[in-house]
C-alpha cells in the first residue's frame, strides 16, 4: 500500500468511526442501543467473575487433593 491509499483508508474508516459515535450518542435509537450494549456488557463482566471464582474453586480444591501444594497459580 502506497501512502496515498493509506491516506484515503484511513480517512474513510474515520468516516465511520465518526458516523457510529454520532448514532450511539446522539439519536435517541442509539442512546437505547448504547444502554442495552452497557446492560449486557455489564452481565457479561458478572458471568466472566463468577466463572473466574469457580476456576479458583477447583484450583483450590485440586491442590487439597494434592496434599497441599499450591495448584497452578492463577495469571489475572
Amino acid at each position: 500500500m502506497n501512502e496515498r491509499q493509506i491516506i484515503i483508508v484511513g480517512g474513510l474508516v474515520g468516516a465511520v468511526a465518526g458516523l457510529v459515535a454520532s448514532y450511539a450518542f446522539f439519536t435517541p435509537a442509539g442512546q437505547r442501543w448504547r444502554g442495552d450494549a452497557e446492560k449486557n456488557l455489564s452481565t457479561f463482566l458478572q458471568e466472566a467473575e463468577r466463572l473466574l471464582s469457580a476456576a479458583d474453586q477447583v484450583r483450590q480444591s485440586v491442590a487439597e487433593l494434592r496434599g497441599g501444594q499450591s495448584g497452578w497459580p492463577r495469571s489475572a
